[in-house]
């Protein structure tokens, strides 16, 4: 690279333009923001009847950038092209190449760091037209589906949903996994058991441990794996189900027996670090750590790519190159010391098929790695927390692994047999790498006491715990994308945005961050399910992706993958065929729970049919909560017998369940009450339900106004009422037990979001300089300039002090 040349570099994202500019003297730096070019919105782009040709055309909104990278390439030496080392970067990069029609050059790099772009722009290569293609046949595959399928939908589930619905290759495999989940929640069968526990101690000693009954009369003790799902009872009839009376008759003879230690067993073991983080095993982390989403994880991890401080975030190779291993290997000897360190660098199988697309595992950047603390001062505390996981993780990977000594203890009371366990650590290893960052989640682990064989043993405590078999666990976001990895759904660069799909399609929603989905996305899993099954399911959508890698490795083409998928194969009938199907829209729209029983999912939501009637389902119950219990109880609270009490005027109050939850109503003159969100429908008393149907309640005068204060719930939830002004409570906040003052500070901040206390002019600018509240809480602003008033009392905030804020900040 002459020191003369003027260098043109295209990156992706703007985020990046001034790092890398720092780093190469006499270039411009530009962005493409992402794709440029793509398929027309309102037509499908693709003719199938001329080798599936893209009609790839200019985004209306991106033709300035086009303007910009014709003015930039008129001054330019060498052109570099440097969008994301992906399948996506190269198809941009080609999209660049045809539009300037120029000689450019492709260099890529997997960190941001001026060490990897100088040796990027020094061995530059020609664009990889396979992996450009590779990248085509996705988009293609995925276009089609959407613009064949999607109407479908429309067509046949548009009584239950008027807008949104769509069909996408691998969104509708992913949904799959959530509809079965359900369904297996919705058929299982809750088991109840016992089991014993003992709380011990050597007789004179201080020090106590605890044991679990394992067998009683040479019968093995049943745990909660032992139980079927879908049916009651054990798996297997030898071991013995501990009941209600059992577990009291055994820990009586236990707490009447003598205690003898049978056996004592210890012998060394170790756990070793798991391997760097991939896309996918970053996001789960994240979640399980900090409460990430797997879209926040990405945002955050992309910031750090952008700035530097890690690898390419979009990867499913656990490999370290040789200066990360370098890298690894000095921070661990600075840090913890050459007894941490392995004689040879740990290696990981990577579970990644294409080799062109192996990149790095996401690592600290650079041949030297950071500090937390240096990313906390840059970008702030997200950036670092998530920064810090990525080097302890990378560190531990290529630390000695842990040692531990695992003691087992068997103690003998009469017909029982109870077991002891405990680990005492030897040498840290790599857990050494995690102390710091997990002090604030680690479970304490209490070894067990020095026991000896011959030790007399006495009890503390012993509890008879019953214990419940429970349901299939509902998928996490993580939970998921492990899931789709394992399964081969989807990519790195793929499982946010599915996830976002799904949600926003109204197929799934969130609660409690488990991902459950909804009578809607039930109805479109069995409709695919039910007719075109042979290309929405994991098996179809795993090999689509191993076909796309053939691509990219140049061991199939473009058209000849296209042409299977839509005029099909031996095994496989193809989108064409698939489209003559006859839809059964009432078999897509009803989940059978019983012979007698099934869930309608109808134009004004899902109900239960069930004996010739007809049961609604509350908005905030779902398939796998419908149990016969909890239709039982649905039917009893709709009935219009279901009397909890009388009101003042001696009208019968009803208890009754519809389409938004429970509430009151009373009998004759049908006025309604919503029951306050978080309170159980067991939890009404008559009391409560005279409350909420007397509402709105009146609180009080305001001080200032003089006028009445209500308080009582409205469409959007619970809210107090002054005059003309309506202010927001909480929604766990109910009308019956808010207080005056707390309705007052409401109003309050209600009305100073919309009337800003003005503090007075500034003497320079002559502007007036305002209190205002915004959804961060009270802020001050001159109408540009916004500073946070976090940590002042609104009230003694002057003029003076406000400009002096104002004034300080840059």
């Amino acid at each position: 690279m002459s020191n003369q040349e003027k260098l043109l570099i295209i990156v992706e994202s703007p985020s990046k333009t001034k790092t890398i500019a720092k780093y190469i003297d006499n270039a411009s730096v530009i962005a493409s923001v992402g794709h440029f070019k793509d398929l027309p919105k309102k037509e499908m782009g693709i003719d199938i009847e001329n080798d599936f040709a893209m009609k790839i055309q200019t985004m209306p909104d991106r033709k300035k950038f086009i303007t910009q990278l014709k003015s930039e390439v008129k001054k330019a030496d060498r052109i570099l092209i440097a969008t994301d080392p992906d399948r996506e970067g190269e198809a941009i990069a080609a999209d660049i190449a045809e539009e300037i029609e120029e000689d450019i050059e492709r260099v890529e790099f997997t960190e941001i760091t001026k060490t990897a772009v100088q040796h990027a722009i020094n061995n530059s290569r020609d664009i990889n037209y396979n992996l450009v293609d590779a990248q085509r046949a996705r988009r293609a595959i995925d276009r089609i589906v959407g613009f064949t399928f999607s109407p479908v939908l429309w067509k046949t589930l548009r009584s239950i949903k008027s807008t949104g619905l769509s069909a996408g290759r691998v969104q509708s495999v992913a949904l799959r996994l959530l509809v079965d989940r359900e369904k297996e929640r919705n058929k299982f069968i809750k088991n109840t058991f016992y089991t014993i526990e003992a709380d011990l101690k050597e007789q004179g000693h201080d020090a106590t441990f605890k044991a679990k009954l394992v067998s009683y009369d040479n019968q093995k003790i049943a745990k909660s794996d032992d139980f079927g799902k879908f049916d009651s009872g054990l798996k297997n009839d030898k071991l013995l189900l501990i009941d209600k009376a059992k577990a009291k008759d055994i820990k009586n003879e236990s707490e009447n027996n003598n205690w003898e230690i049978s056996k004592i067993e210890s012998k060394p073991t170790s756990s070793s670090a798991a391997p760097p983080f991939t896309t996918s095993t970053l996001q789960q982390d994240a979640s399980r750590r900090f409460g990430y989403s797997p879209k926040r994880t990405m945002v955050v991890a992309q910031k750090l790519y952008e700035q530097g401080f890690i690898t390419y975030m979009r990867t499913d190779s656990t490999n370290l190159s040789t200066e990360a291993v370098g890298a690894s290997k000095k921070f661990i000897l600075d840090k913890f010391g050459k007894d941490f360190l392995p004689d040879s660098p740990n290696i990981y199988k990577s579970k990644v098929a294409n080799v062109q697309e192996a990149h790095e595992a996401i690592r600290p950047a650079g041949t030297t790695f950071k500090e937390p603390t240096h990313v906390l001062n840059s970008l702030g505390a997200d950036e670092a927390k998530l920064y810090e996981l990525i080097l302890n993780r990378t560190l531990a990977s290529q630390m000695k692994p842990a040692q531990y000594i695992r003691t087992n203890i068997e103690i003998i009371n009469g017909k029982s047999v109870y077991k002891a366990s405990g680990n005492i650590t030897t040498f840290k290893g790599y857990t050494a790498a995690y102390e710091q960052a997990l002090s604030r989640t680690q479970k304490v682990v209490v070894a067990l006491p020095t026991i000896e064989k011959d030790s007399k043993i006495i009890h503390n405590n012993i509890d008879a715990l019953e214990k419940n078999t429970t349901p299939p666990r509902r998928f996490s976001e993580a939970m998921l994308v492990k899931e789709m990895e394992a399964r081969g759904i989807g990519r790195p660069s793929t499982y946010s945005s599915i996830l976002d799909k799904i949600v926003k399609k109204e197929y799934v929603i969130k609660q409690s961050k488990t991902l459950i989905p909804t009578f809607v996305g039930i109805a479109v899993t069995q409709l695919l399910e039910n007719h075109y099954l042979p290309l929405f399911n994991e098996r179809f959508t795993a090999s689509m992706e191993q076909q796309l890698d053939a691509i990219s490795r140049s061991e199939s083409t473009y058209v000849s993958v296209l042409e299977e998928f839509y005029h099909g194969r031996e095994n496989y009938v193809g989108v064409a065929k698939l489209l003559q199907e006859e839809i059964d829209i009432a078999k897509a729209c009803t989940v059978n729970i019983s012979e007698k029983t099934n869930i309608r999912i109808g134009k004004f939501g899902p109900y239960v049919e069930k004996d010739g009637s007809n049961i609604t389902i509350p908005q905030d119950l779902f398939l796998g909560d419908l149990n016969q219990e909890a239709i039982d109880k649905l039917s009893t609270m709709q009935k219009e017998d279901n009397i909890i009490g009388t009101f003042n005027n001696g009208e019968n109050i009803l208890l009754k369940v519809g389409r938004y939850g429970p509430y009151v109503e009373l009998q004759e003159s049908k006025k309604r009450a919503s029951i306050p969100k978080g309170t159980s429908s067991e939890d009404i008393t008559e009391t409560m339900a005279s409350d909420l149907l007397s509402l709105p309640k009146t609180l009080g005068a305001h001080p200032d106004t003089g006028e009445d204060i209500l308080a009582t719930f409205g469409p959007y939830g619970p809210y107090v009422k002054c005059g003309k002004i309506n202010a927001s409570m909480k929604s766990t906040d109910s009308p019956l037990t808010i207080t005056l003052e707390e309705a007052i500070k409401l109003i309050q901040d209600r009305k100073l979001k919309f009337e800003p206390t003005i503090l007075g002019a500034d003497p320079k600018t002559k502007k007036d300089i305002s209190i205002k509240r915004g959804r961060f809480g009270p802020y001050v602003t001159d109408g540009k300039k916004n500073v946070s008033l976090k940590g002042y009392s609104i009230e003694d905030v002057t003029l003076e002090e406000a400009m002096k804020l104002l004034a300080e900040k840059k």
